[in-house]
């Protein structure tokens, strides 16, 4: 990342704080980020037929299939500040700005629009651990333990799912690791490491982040405003921990790890439970290779987060990794499964995900990928019985990735 000083920042803080805090360093800003483009072969049972042509100049009204191959391009430029006081606390800030997102509401539809992914300051002592506050990932997402990912761009919901349709229900993939990333406002700590092991809370009063009081959805007058502090919005009280030891036994390092999420459900639904959610994993690692695996079990729908309806059972997802690295190169392969209750007699919505991947350092910051992902999902909720078509209860997908990334 690119380094900034800040001389203005050092002058004004010299005038404003020099008799309160002394031999203290200027903050610095990093530049940095990353850009990536890939390009995708999708075989979807989905796509067949999903398309109408209406009648016209291009002849009879008809369906055709949606085309195999897209390609795609992601990008965030990242700014960290940071600074340490005389007293031997670090502190900044660091925002991330994607460049990919749906923004409706400014009519920017193309996948192109600017916001901010993640805005989150800290304070830190080696002594006393770090305290995170604004819109980052909970203490479980940053500190859970999951398959291996030595291998760029390959894991269960890597790559293959940002070139599919949605599924009847709305959800492309059900694999996946606790709380998914959820960059609701919240505060969190983690402790310094001790004897290899060390720990994380989080606390979001509500599933919002940003600065608006309101939902995007909200209107500008009083009487049609939802606030985000209202009980019926979103999920609340989110509450979320992890404990993690990383270690080695001579040539072999160990990471394992258990984390859990808890929130209270919308208040104006009450058949609807409460989210409850734990995962435990572990990573053996030895001369290259690393072998490994995650189990999610809980009370919870969709990918994560979402509160099940009241009298479905419980939702589960594993997956098991490997991967092996040599120099530049790195290969891997994964397989993975999760479980939804649909509730009633509805046979439960199953969908296993394999892959095998490589990718390659081409230079400092530049990784060439390639990887397959074979996806079978059963009794999608909404879909059309025994049809694996658009809109249907059964799916097959096959995805081919190649791309570039360049961190920086």
């Amino acid at each position: 990342m690119r380094k900034i000083l800040l001389g203005t920042t050092a002058v004004v803080g010299a005038a404003l704080l020099g008799n309160v805090a002394q031999a203290q360093t200027a903050p610095t800003v990093r530049v940095g980020g990353y850009f990536e483009f890939a390009g995708g072969y999708v075989d979807d049972t989905a796509d067949r037929n999903a398309v109408t042509v209406a009648a016209g100049t291009a002849g009879a009204a008809r369906t055709v299939n949606r085309d195999k191959i897209d390609f795609k391009t992601d990008a965030e430029i990242v700014v960290i500040v940071a600074g340490k006081a005389a007293n031997g606390l670090s502190y900044g800030a660091q925002v991330e700005l994607q460049i990919d997102n749906f923004i409706p509401q400014a009519a920017t539809t193309a996948g192109t629009g600017v916001d901010t992914d993640e805005a989150w300051g800290f304070i830190s002592s080696p002594t006393l651990g770090t305290l995170q506050f604004g819109d980052q990932d909970s203490a479980a997402s940053q500190m859970a333990v999951s398959l291996p990912g030595a291998v760029a761009q390959l894991g269960m919901s890597g790559q293959w799912d940002e070139f599919v349709a949605l599924a009847a229900d709305g959800n492309r993939y059900l694999v996946n690791d606790i709380n998914d990333g959820s960059d609701a406002t919240k505060i969190i700590y983690m402790s310094p490491q001790f004897f290899g092991f060390d720990f994380g809370v989080s606390f979001a009063p509500n599933g919002r982040e940003g600065e608006e009081y309101r939902t995007v959805s909200s209107g500008l007058t009083a009487a049609t405003q939802t606030l985000q502090r209202n009980p019926n919005d979103s999920i609340r009280n989110e509450l979320s921990g992890a404990i993690r030891y990383r270690g080695s036994f001579g040539n072999i390092g160990v990471t394992a790890g258990l984390a859990a999420h808890r929130a209270d459900a919308q208040a104006n639904n009450a058949a609807l439970q409460d989210v409850t959610e734990y995962q435990a994993g572990l990573n053996v690692t030895g001369f290259g290779l690393t072998v490994g695996g995650m189990y999610r079990w809980g009370k919870y729908g969709g990918t994560t987060r979402t509160p099940l309806a009241a009298g479905r059972d419980g939702s589960t997802t594993w997956g098991l990794g490997a991967t092996y690295v040599t120099g530049a190169i790195a290969v891997g392969a994964f397989y993975a499964k999760a479980e939804r209750d649909n509730g009633g007699t509805a046979a439960d919505r199953t969908q296993t995900v394999w892959g095998l991947g490589t990718s390659y350092t081409l230079a400092p910051g530049m990784d060439l990928f390639a990887n397959y992902s074979n996806i079978v999902d059963k009794n999608i909720a909404g879909g059309v019985a025994g049809s694996n078509g658009p809109g249907g209860a059964n799916r097959n997908i096959d995805v081919f990735v190649i791309g570039t990334r360049l961190t920086f």
